[in-house]
């Protein structure tokens, strides 16, 4: 279930992008074939107004994969009222700030990473008595 929820946030993602691409190219068009300054102007923030949905709807998805992953880590992510968070403009729903899908990251990596070393320690626990346990008894077998 879980990957296949995270195929489809890839390509939701990558759908999204090939949108912007398309509107960049478009707007490149327009913005060349544009007369006067306030043409330009006028082109360029429709270009940002058009394009901002999709850039937020990005966000939204990678803000939903970062929580998911720090929910399956029982980690708990700052309150939408803390800087890592911001009110999307278009959509109208929390999501994390470039600075906050950063530091989730690095919380998430950090639990990894603390979950790995506790178990290579009672692997280490565990082998060490199991190891001398299993020589001895082949030391008194006389192999």
């Amino acid at each position: 279930m879980t990957i296949q929820i995270e195929i489809k946030d890839l390509l939701e993602i990558a759908a999204y992008r090939r949108t912007v691409r398309e509107l960049d190219y478009a707007y490149e068009i327009d913005l060349a074939n544009a007369c006067t300054a306030a043409q330009r102007e006028k082109l360029e923030y429709r270009h940002y107004w058009e394009t901002l949905i999709y850039y937020e709807q990005i966000a939204e998805i990678k803000t939903r994969r970062l929580i998911r992953k720090a929910d399956r880590l029982d980690m708990s992510i700052g309150y939408a009222d803390s800087p890592m968070w911001r009110k999307s403009s278009q959509l109208n729903s929390w999501i994390l700030t470039p600075h906050g899908c950063l530091e989730v990251q690095n919380m998430i990596r950090q639990e990894c990473k603390d979950r790995r070393e506790r178990a290579a320690t009672w692997a280490a626990v565990i082998m060490g008595p199991l190891t001398r346990l299993v020589s001895g008894w082949l030391v008194a077998r006389g192999h």
